[in-house]
């Protein structure tokens, strides 16, 4: 009979313990996150308006493409370099806008060697990035095929903007770079938050078409489809339109001379279907530039 009794007793213990114990060891938690509260230090990349919700690379391309937003500069600073064997060697100039000019008028030279230090570095890493992001997308089929990791490259930098939807406050911050190596110039705004290129403007001189390779820029749609993250790209949006606009830029303008191209490349994202603008432009037979999400 005692047995029965302790057992019994046992059992109650247990049903008490797990009805109260989490409640209490969830009590004892809260009191400790107050007692010791912990500060969490972001990193010091500028952040926005609304940066508590992140927008997605898609996303960011959609509000692009919707119009509506309204577009700040955030920084004036041109800065120009020239980086080889693979960003080893580099070798940086900085010129500071009149507005950054103003800014460090009273500054001690100190201070200007530091914030030029600083500009320096954090356009290094970006040039650095950037060439990556076009390696890639050159080997997937998103570029034509541009220069080698080991190639020299000369780059510019031009400051950062920062895109807001008035009614939503939801923004994003971009750079604009440009990297150049005979005979072609590649100009990019790209995201700052994911490094990803959202826009860009190829230019090249007579003679020097872009090799899009064996299968040519049939996989352009597809490879941009995954690099944004969208959910799908048009199934007829490598026509003789489009691919003439990608592949045949000079063969355009020996058969119309001077002209201007317009299209567009459809994709779908969370059930929205959105065009992206592609272009190009022959200019008296000397200049040829392909234009996109431009």
């Amino acid at each position: 009979m005692r047995k029965y009794g302790a057992a019994a007793l046992m059992v109650v213990l247990l049903m008490a313990a797990a009805f109260f114990l989490p409640e209490w060891l969830s009590e004892m938690n809260d009191r400790q996150l107050l007692d010791n509260p912990s500060i969490q230090i972001q990193e010091m990349e500028q952040e926005g308006f609304a940066e508590s919700v992140q927008l997605t690379v898609a996303e960011k391309v959609m509000l692009l493409r919707a119009g509506g937003l309204t577009a700040m500069e955030l920084s004036h600073e041109t800065v120009e370099g020239v980086a080889s064997d693979g960003g080893t060697d580099i070798q940086i100039s900085l010129f500071v806008s009149n507005t950054e000019s103003a800014v460090l008028k009273d500054a001690s030279e100190e201070e200007i060697n530091s914030y030029n230090e600083e500009v320096i570095q954090l356009w290094n890493a970006r040039m650095e990035a950037a060439r990556q992001e076009v390696l890639n997308l050159q080997a997937l089929g998103g570029l034509p095929m541009l220069w080698r990791d080991s190639d020299e490259l000369s780059y510019t930098g031009y400051g950062e903007l920062i895109y807001m939807d008035p009614d939503t406050r939801m923004n994003f911050q971009v750079y604009r770079i440009a990297l150049s190596h005979e005979p072609y110039t590649l100009s990019m705004m790209i995201d700052v938050q994911s490094g990803r290129i959202l826009s860009f403007t190829l230019q090249w001189n007579w003679d020097k078409a872009p090799n899009w390779g064996a299968r040519g820029a049939s996989a352009f749609g597809g490879t941009w489809r995954n690099y944004w993250g969208l959910d799908s790209v048009g199934s007829g949006w490598y026509d003789n339109y489009t691919k003439s606009i990608l592949e045949q830029t000079e063969s355009v303008y020996r058969s119309e001379g001077d002209y201007d191209t317009h299209g567009q490349v459809a994709f779908t994202y969370d059930g929205q279907t959105f065009a992206v603008p592609l272009g190009c432009i022959g200019i008296g037979g000397r200049t040829y530039i392909i234009n996109w999400n431009c």
